[in-house]
């Protein structure tokens, strides 16, 4: 490192000819290029002290032309777009908070979840389950779908229960899952998973559900545990073949709950259908036949299952009635009558006309009306539509009267038979009959039989007489001391 030397000039040399050397001190001048005392270089020592303080100048230099280039610098305001634009960015997004909080609601998640379950629409995403080996998927979620489309009253209730936030039959929750965009709480429909256990009573018997194969029988009284699946409605199938005949046992099976164990032993049972002439028979949804003319249908050797609904159609006009379901498991050499609705039976067909005509016997020989309403605690107008003012009402009245009044009529009895009760449109059914008509007097005894069709519809309770048609004559006899005679 070289040593920084320095020209000091005399205080009182005023001139500026006058320096000392800065290596010996002694007197120089400023052309010399050696001090003439020691010898030292004075014109090198000279050149490398100029080299040194010209950058350290330049340096300040530059330095205070950048403080006052900065200080000179202006402030530009933020331009008019700039202001705009952080506007509509703070509209959107408060906007957007607003209508996230009101989209993701719980109330109006529950409602859209619920509206997925009842159109199956997107429903897999808005369904969960705490059992990790339950796969929620379009296809698992579709028979939770299928159940809740043909129970809408179950859908209904399970929608009540849910929006009170009470339990319900079904097992189902709604429940917190999560955020969603990070500030909103994410709402799902929460189902339990369901196991459960196939049971058939013969080997190589194959055992599916809706249709996927999940095992073959190796023995008899074989079980086989399946799920988990979602809850819903599942078709059940077992095909085996039994003494030679080829035999499925098929069902449409709600699976709620776990641990049930659904029986698809193959066996056939045998029964009779009894109802409308002309109903087509259905059994789980296959057509079986249409009873005939005598009300009647044999079912024989019916592949049996646990669930065997039975039901009828009956055509009326333009319309189609659909008969009440009926579970025939345990109808093996029975008698299984359909019923549709509102239509009466054929037993209480035979007690409702007995009533009646019990009424028109006790008018026929007392004379009086009033006393005719221990029947059943109904009087004869409460049996008719419009009552008294019923045009057929009107005629039983008269008939009855005109007996008592025909003193060449001793005495009159009323024996009515049903011969069958049938559907009719309107919620109303016709009940076809026979009244046997016993007169007995002075000189003989007088027997008729007459047909006659009543339409009749339940009102407040009560079957109701709409009208009765015109009477057929089906048989004539007379009979006295001396003779007996008949015409049909």
């Amino acid at each position: 490192m070289h040593k920084q030397h320095q020209f000091f000039q005399a205080a009182d040399d005023r001139s500026g000819q006058s320096a000392f050397c800065p290596n010996c001190g002694q007197p120089i001048t400023a052309t010399d290029e050696f001090c003439a005392n020691c010898g030292f270089n004075l014109k090198a020592a000279a050149t490398s002290q100029a080299d040194t303080t010209a950058p350290a100048s330049s340096a300040q230099s530059a330095t205070s032309q950048a403080t006052r280039h900065t200080r000179q610098t202006p402030r530009h305001p933020l331009p008019k777009w700039g202001w705009i634009t952080i506007a509509v960015v703070a509209v959107i997004a408060i906007g957007g908070y607003l209508y996230g909080q009101h989209y993701y609601q719980p109330a109006n998640q529950l409602n859209r979840d619920l509206t997925a379950l009842k159109t199956g629409k997107e429903l897999a995403k808005q369904v969960t389950s705490t059992d990790p080996s339950l796969k929620i998927t379009t296809d698992s979620v579709k028979p939770m779908v299928t159940y809740f489309k043909k129970n809408r009253k179950s859908l209904a209730s399970l929608a009540s229960a849910l929006k009170s936030n009470s339990t319900n039959d079904y097992d189902i929750q709604f429940v917190k899952t999560g955020k969603t965009w990070l500030f909103f709480d994410k709402y799902k429909l929460q189902v339990p998973s369901v196991y459960a256990t196939l049971a058939t009573n013969h080997r190589n018997v194959k055992l599916s559900v809706n249709g996927k194969k999940v095992a073959t029988s190796n023995k008899t009284n074989y079980e086989h545990k399946i799920g988990p699946y979602v809850p819903g409605t599942y078709t059940l199938t077992a095909k085996g073949t039994v003494s030679g005949h080829k035999i499925t046992n098929k069902g449409n099976y709600y699976l709620q709950s776990s641990g049930n164990t659904y029986d698809l032993d193959l066996r056939t049972i045998s029964f009779t259908v009894t109802g409308a002439p002309n109903t087509t028979v259905y059994l789980n949804g296959e057509k079986e036949g249409q009873i005939n003319s005598s009300g009647t249908l044999a079912l024989n050797d019916v592949p049996w299952s646990n669930r065997m609904m039975l039901s009828g159609k009956y055509k009326v006009g333009s319309q189609t009635l659909t008969s009440k379901k009926t579970n025939v498991s345990n109808a093996e050499s029975t008698d299984v009558d359909l019923k549709f609705a509102n239509v009466m039976s054929k037993d209480s067909a035979s007690d409702y006309l007995s009533n009646i005509f019990s009424i028109i016997d006790s008018y026929t020989s007392t004379g009086d009306l009033s006393d005719t309403s221990f029947y059943d605690d109904r009087s004869l107008d409460d049996y008719f539509v419009n009552g008294t003012d019923n045009t057929d009402y009107k005629e039983l009245v008269q008939m009855a009267k005109g007996y008592y009044d025909n003193d060449d009529i001793w005495s009159v009895s009323y024996e009515p038979t049903v011969l069958s009760v049938l559907p009719a449109a309107d919620k109303q059914s016709q009940i076809t009959y026979d009244v046997k008509y016993k007169f007995t007097n002075s000189e003989d005894d007088r027997t008729q039989v007459f047909r006659y069709t009543a339409t009749v519809e339940k009102t407040g309770g009560h079957y109701k007489i709409v009208k009765i048609s015109s009477a057929q004559k089906i048989q004539s006899s007379t009979s006295s001391d001396d003779s007996d005679s008949s015409d049909d």
